[in-house]
C-alpha cells in the first residue's frame, strides 16, 4: 500500500506536468495565428503539445490505477468524481491527439480545426486542474481552486440510471465508429 501511495503521487505529478505543457503549448500555438511574436515558435510549441499529449495519455490510466490501489476510502463521492474527471481528461486528451495525428501540424492553418484543437487541450487542462483540486481536498482538506465563488461541491456525486449510462456508452461507441470510418471517407485539408 505504501508503495502505491508514493507511486500515485509520482504519477499524479507527471499527469499534471504533461497536461499543463500540452494545454499551455496548444493554446500558444492557437494564439500564434493572432500574435506575430509567437509565429517563430509555432512548430516547437506544436511538437511539445503533441509529445505531452502522448505522455499524458500514458500516465492518466496509471494515475487512475495507482489511485484506486492507494486509497483507503475508495467508495466515497470524491473518489467517484476523481474517476469521472480522469475519464473526461483522458477523452479530451485523446481528442487532441487524434486530431493532431489525423491532420498533422497543418491543422493549425485552418481556423475551425485549430479552434477544436485548442478547445480539446483547454478542456483537458481544466479537467486535470479539477482532478488536482479534488485530490488535494482528499489529502489536505483544501485546494487552490477553493477561492472560486462558483466551485461545485465534490462531496456529492451525480448518480445516473443504468439505462441512461448504457445509452451514453452506445452513443460513444457510435461516435467512435463514425470517426474511424476514415478509410471510406477521406477528409482532405485542401478542399
Amino acid at each position: 500500500m505504501m508503495f502505491m501511495t508514493a507511486f500515485h503521487h509520482l504519477v499524479v505529478g507527471l499527469v499534471a506536468g504533461s497536461g499543463v505543457i500540452m494545454g499551455v503549448c496548444a493554446v500558444l500555438v492557437w494564439l500564434s495565428s493572432y500574435i506575430s511574436n509567437l509565429e517563430s515558435s509555432k512548430s516547437t510549441l506544436d511538437r511539445a503539445a503533441y509529445v505531452a499529449s502522448i505522455f499524458t495519455l500514458i500516465v492518466i490510466p496509471l494515475a487512475m490505477i495507482s489511485g484506486n490501489y492507494s486509497s483507503t476510502n475508495s467508495g466515497s463521492a470524491m473518489f467517484y468524481n476523481k474517476f469521472l474527471f480522469s475519464g473526461i481528461a483522458f477523452g479530451f486528451t485523446s481528442s487532441y491527439l487524434v486530431g493532431r495525428v489525423r491532420f498533422g501540424p497543418e491543422l493549425w492553418k485552418y481556423s475551425s480545426l485549430a479552434n477544436l484543437q485548442m478547445i480539446s487541450a483547454l478542456f483537458s487542462l481544466t479537467s486535470i486542474m479539477i482532478l488536482g483540486s479534488i485530490g488535494s481536498k482528499i489529502t489536505l482538506g483544501e485546494s487552490t481552486l477553493d477561492i472560486l465563488p462558483f466551485w461545485p461541491d465534490f462531496m456529492n456525486s451525480i448518480v445516473i440510471n443504468q439505462w441512461f449510462s448504457l445509452f451514453l456508452v452506445i452513443i460513444g461507441l457510435i461516435s467512435v465508429v463514425i470517426s474511424l470510418r476514415s478509410s471510406s471517407m477521406r477528409i482532405s485539408l485542401n478542399d
